[in-house]
């Protein structure tokens, strides 16, 4: 799914970034990860290994398509509604979130693989946990400039470490349950739900 205004150039390094994603998880359902190479990778791409070091930095990177920065349209666009209680940016940081989903929707089978593979290789694991980790400073940084706050100060740290934990047990919950329906292939609910029951938790 392109993003409004996405020009030709990126939806082409869009999709071949997938291209790569793609290529290294059915090596790994192939072969097993510790076989697989970034030479077999780029082959199986259709790209050479020079190309593939300017999109991942290694194979364990290639395993993971998730954003690592909240794209700067919506990141604007929350900045700019202003002042708000905790709560209230709670609130709006989760939507955001859900819009990013919206805007760019994971594959069941890839997300039910990248998670299995975290589960069972150290590294793929720490990779995941580095690009969580990344994501999650740029939602502080998006709270700290509309709260008039610094990233690393501790309400804009907190509301994006609770909020990005729900989307993320939303995503698994997903990601491991069978189909029931074609509505079902959206992780969409899956996350509403783990963010309604994080309000829910958390209203007095």
């Amino acid at each position: 799914m392109a993003s409004p205004g996405e020009g030709l150039r990126d939806r082409r390094r869009r999709e071949t970034r997938r291209e790569i994603h793609t290529a290294a998880l059915r090596l790994a359902r192939k072969h097993g990860f510790g076989k697989v190479t970034v030479d077999m990778i780029s082959a199986e791409a259709g790209v050479s290994p020079r190309t593939f070091f300017n999109y991942f930095p290694n194979k364990e990177e290639a395993l993971l398509l998730g954003p690592k920065e909240v794209p700067p349209a919506l990141a604007a666009e929350f900045v700019a509604a202003g002042a708000a209680s905790p709560r209230v940016l709670l609130t709006d940081v989760t939507q955001l979130l859900v819009r990013e989903m919206t805007d760019n929707p994971p594959e069941r089978a890839l997300m039910h693989d990248v998670f299995a593979l975290a589960d069972s290789h150290p590294p793929v694991l720490a990779a995941m946990l580095a690009r969580i980790d990344g994501f999650q400073r740029s939602i502080a940084d998006v709270v700290a400039q509309r709260m008039g706050q610094r990233p690393d100060d501790e309400v804009p740290s907190l509301i994006a470490a609770v909020a990005l934990t729900a989307v993320r047990s939303g995503l698994e919950r997903w990601s491991r349950a069978v189909p029931g329906s074609a509505a079902d292939d959206s992780p969409i609910p899956y996350v509403e739900r783990a963010l309604d029951l994080l309000h829910t938790l958390s209203a007095d």
